[in-house]
């Protein structure tokens, strides 16, 4: 659970205000998962593929990542509240018995994996990695599996454990802290393995938001921002999610280094949740509020460089995932 940070200034802090209303992308397919609610907070699963909306169930869902597999179109979520996975549109339950949800997808050597957790009751839940039909728990009490990265032979999972933020190598599990947090999502590269997240360092106190290289903690807004993902570059990580600027206003934020970028300098609420690289260009996804006559409403968008392109749909919308798919010349 999040807490309020302090409102304090970061090292650099600049505003992105430009809007794309038409943006080229013709080498790419640009894929987002997520959900619409149709309803009465009823959400459906959906993902739009260059912006055109596809729904994938009628039933009270979310999807919160995408990827392809063999070609195909793999959607990971959560189906009236069972974790499940969408192929080609076509629903799979993975447990039928628990309650649960998929937070992320992996694709390596030919295998489709997924990571996340199921409830075996009110009070425990627990992480699980899946692979060709079968699931594997990481953990025996309160714990999730939220990411999934891959280097040579091992299996990297980010996650918690125990109400601590760790990670699992090739089921090995590493504590982070030994505070109360969370671990976010996993990158590995040859030499180094990034785990974005937050602890908390004194009971009832802020979270620290940051991430850990190699196990030592970074934190390069400290309790300024909520950090909800990342991605890495070049080893330059990019940290993701909304900085609080005072009364009603907060907005997306990206942190490369110790620069902090605000994307949406036009809105009081907004936030970014996941990043994809094409070259050099940068492709954040995150959502922002408007208003719908006296109506707050959330509607997902991202930015290009910097340059926000919003996804138009009669209803309220979330996105979770942004997956970039190279067009053959």
């Amino acid at each position: 659970m999040k807490v309020p940070r302090f409102d304090k200034q970061a090292d650099s802090v600049s505003v992105a205000n430009s809007t794309e209303e038409s943006v080229t992308t013709d080498s790419l397919s640009v894929f987002i998962a997520g959900a619409i609610n149709v309803a009465n907070n009823k959400w459906n699963a959906c993902y739009w593929k260059n912006d055109t909306l596809h729904n994938l169930d009628q039933k009270h869902s979310i999807a919160y990542d995408l990827s392809k597999h063999d070609s195909k179109i793999i959607v990971a979520g959560e189906h009236e509240g069972k974790p499940c996975y969408w192929e080609d549109g076509n629903l799979n339950v993975i447990d039928n018995k628990r309650n649960g949800k998929v937070q992320a997808i992996g694709s390596y050597n030919g295998k489709l994996y997924l990571v996340g957790s199921v409830y075996e009751d009110n009070d425990n839940f627990r992480a699980f990695v899946w692979k060709d039909g079968v699931m594997t728990f990481l953990n025996n009490h309160k714990g999730y599996a939220s990411d999934i990265s891959f280097r040579g032979n091992d299996i990297f999972i980010s996650g918690m454990d125990s109400e601590k933020p760790c990670f699992w190598k090739n089921g090995e599990r590493t504590f982070l802290s030994d505070k109360f947090g969370h671990g976010y999502g996993i990158e590995t590269t040859a030499f180094d393995v990034y785990v974005v997240g937050e602890y908390r360092p004194t009971n009832g106190g802020y979270f620290l938001a940051g991430y850990w290289k190699n196990g030592i903690f970074i934190s390069p807004t400290g309790n300024t921002a909520y950090i909800l993902n990342f991605g890495v570059r070049e080893n330059v990580v990019y940290l993701l999610g909304s900085k609080y600027l005072g009364g009603e206003d907060e907005k997306a934020v990206v942190i490369r280094g110790s620069e902090t970028t605000i994307l949406d300098g036009g809105h009081s609420l907004s936030q970014a949740n996941d990043i994809a690289f094409n070259g050099r260009d940068e492709y954040v996804l995150g959502s922002r509020n408007h208003l719908v006559g006296k109506e707050n409403y959330s509607n997902v968008c991202y930015w290009i460089n910097n340059k926000q392109r919003v996804l138009k749909t009669p209803y309220q919308s979330q996105g979770s995932a942004i997956f970039l798919e190279k067009l053959l010349n």
